[in-house]
């Protein structure tokens, strides 16, 4: 049975995943939703507490712009789009430079190359 996860798996936003499981745990994991989405369904008919409109990410406070949210969530978007393009050794030199902060010389030492070599990948992946 396959088991669809659209939050709790994804490491896109948005993204659907899809987990084959044995029919007994995917049975489970369906009624465990049924049930979830009912429980929901009951307290949303009566009354609606913001902090669960927050906790979803459906609460606008008062001083956002809603544009500009719609506009740098398509550009993350776009961005990850073109993350998924890069060959995997561009990935891992990209995570390597903007998420864990390591510097070009240091990735050039380990690697056994220019300072440059690696400043003109970098320059390569952004193009």
């Amino acid at each position: 049975m396959i088991v669809k996860y659209d939050e709790f798996l994804s490491k896109i936003p948005g993204e659907v995943t899809e987990v084959e499981v044995d029919d007994e745990l995917g049975k489970y994991i369906s009624e465990m939703d049924e049930a979830d989405f009912n429980l929901n369904r009951r307290e949303t008919r009566r009354h609606t507490y913001m902090s669960v409109l927050e906790e979803k990410g459906r609460y606008i406070p008062a001083d956002t712009d809603p544009l500009h949210d719609v506009l740098k969530a398509e550009r993350t978007r776009e961005l990850m789009a073109a993350i998924e393009k890069l060959q995997p050794q561009q990935k891992e030199l990209l995570i390597r430079v903007y998420w864990n902060k390591e510097l070009q010389k240091d990735i050039a030492a380990e690697e056994g190359v220019s300072e440059m070599t690696i400043s003109r990948r970098m320059k390569k992946i952004l193009k």
